[in-house]
C-alpha cells in the first residue's frame, strides 16, 4: 500500500513499550495515572477515551457529560435546600431551660409595659364600667340629683327636666367609656404604659357628662332666683 491513499498514514506510530489497554481483564492492563487537576493521561476525567488512534485536544470535555453533571449538581443542590431544617423563629429560651416544657406566659406579661401597669389599667376600667352601669339607671340618678339640689339649695320648679339631662349624660359616659377601653387595649397590646388612659378618660367623661345636667339646673327659674338672692345677700 502507498502512504496517504487509505487514511492510515495519519495514525501516529506507537511508542516502544506501549501496552494497549484492553477491557478483557488481561493481567497486563496498565492503570492510567490521574493528575491533581482531574486529568487521566493528559485528558480531562469523564471524557471518552480516544478511539481509532485519534486524540482529542487537551482540556476538551464531552458536552453531553458536562451537561449531565451540571444537571445532577443542580438537583442535588435543590434537594439539599429542601431538606435543610427551617430555623426556629421563636424567642430563645433562657439559659438552663433547654428541654424544659414551654410554660404559658401570663396575660400580665403579654400586655402592658409591666404587670403592675396591666393590673392598674384593668382595675380602673372595671371601676369605670360600674360607674357607667350606674349612670344608665336614669330614674334613680335623676331622683338622687333632685334630692341633693333641694337639700343644698331649693326646690326646682321643673324637676322632670332632670331626666332628659341625665339620659344625655349616660350616653356621653357610654361613648367615652367605649373609646377609653379601645384605646387602652391598643396600648396594652403594644406594651406601652396605659394606666393613665382610664384616669384621664374618666375625668373627661365626668366633665362632659355634667354639662347637660348643669345647663338644665341653671336654667331652672326657682334655682336661678335662689342663686341670685344668695349673690346679693338677700
Amino acid at each position: 500500500m502507498t502512504g496517504g491513499t487509505d487514511g492510515w498514514g495519519s495514525v501516529p506510530a506507537r511508542e516502544p513499550g506501549h501496552v494497549d489497554e484492553v477491557a478483557d481483564g488481561l493481567e497486563g492492563r496498565r492503570t492510567p495515572a490521574t493528575s491533581a487537576d482531574g486529568q487521566v493521561d493528559g485528558r480531562v476525567q469523564g471524557r471518552p477515551a480516544p478511539q481509532y488512534g485519534e486524540y482529542a485536544p487537551d482540556g476538551w470535555v464531552n458536552p453531553v457529560l458536562e451537561h449531565e453533571r451540571r444537571e445532577q449538581e443542580r438537583r442535588d443542590r435543590e434537594r439539599s435546600e429542601q431538606d435543610r431544617p427551617v430555623p426556629d423563629q421563636r424567642r430563645p429560651e433562657p439559659a438552663g431551660a433547654a428541654g424544659a416544657p414551654a410554660r404559658a406566659t401570663p396575660a400580665a406579661g403579654r400586655f402592658g409595659a409591666s404587670p403592675l401597669d396591666f393590673v392598674l389599667t384593668v382595675g380602673l376600667l372595671v371601676i369605670g364600667c360600674f360607674s357607667v352601669l350606674q349612670a344608665l339607671s336614669i330614674g334613680p340618678t335623676a331622683s338622687t340629683m333632685r334630692t341633693y339640689l333641694e337639700q343644698q339649695y331649693t326646690e326646682l320648679s321643673d324637676p322632670a327636666a332632670l331626666s332628659p339631662a341625665v339620659l344625655v349624660r349616660a350616653v356621653v359616659l357610654v361613648v367615652a367609656f367605649v373609646l377609653v377601653v379601645w384605646w387602652s387595649f391598643r396600648r396594652l397590646r403594644a406594651r406601652r404604659w396605659t394606666f393613665w388612659v382610664p384616669l384621664v378618660g374618666g375625668v373627661v367623661a365626668s366633665v362632659l357628662g355634667m354639662v347637660p345636667v348643669l345647663v338644665v339646673v341653671f336654667q331652672d327659674p326657682a334655682l336661678s332666683a335662689y342663686l341670685q338672692r344668695m349673690a346679693t345677700g338677700g
